[in-house]
């Protein structure tokens, strides 16, 4: 049996084509910035990159430490 563009577009439509998207991991750190501590989300499980973030918020801090990550949700 051949099946014309428009009998495959609309089988093709009536599939459940649904992709399974993964959920978003949002990871929460606490970190001390000049002797004060702030809590800080990403998305990245870097500690880097947790870093980084402190530092483009408080460009001006002179000591910046990541102390431990609160949770993941």
């Amino acid at each position: 049996m051949i099946k014309t563009i428009k009998e495959l577009l609309i089988d093709w439509w009536a599939e459940n084509n649904t992709t399974k998207m993964p959920i978003p991991t949002i990871y929460t750190y606490e970190v001390e910035v000049d002797g004060k501590a702030i809590t800080i989300e990403s998305m990245s499980r870097s500690r880097m990159y947790i870093h980084y973030k402190a530092r483009k918020k408080y460009p001006k801090a002179k000591y910046i430490r990541v102390i431990s990550r609160k949770r993941q949700y």
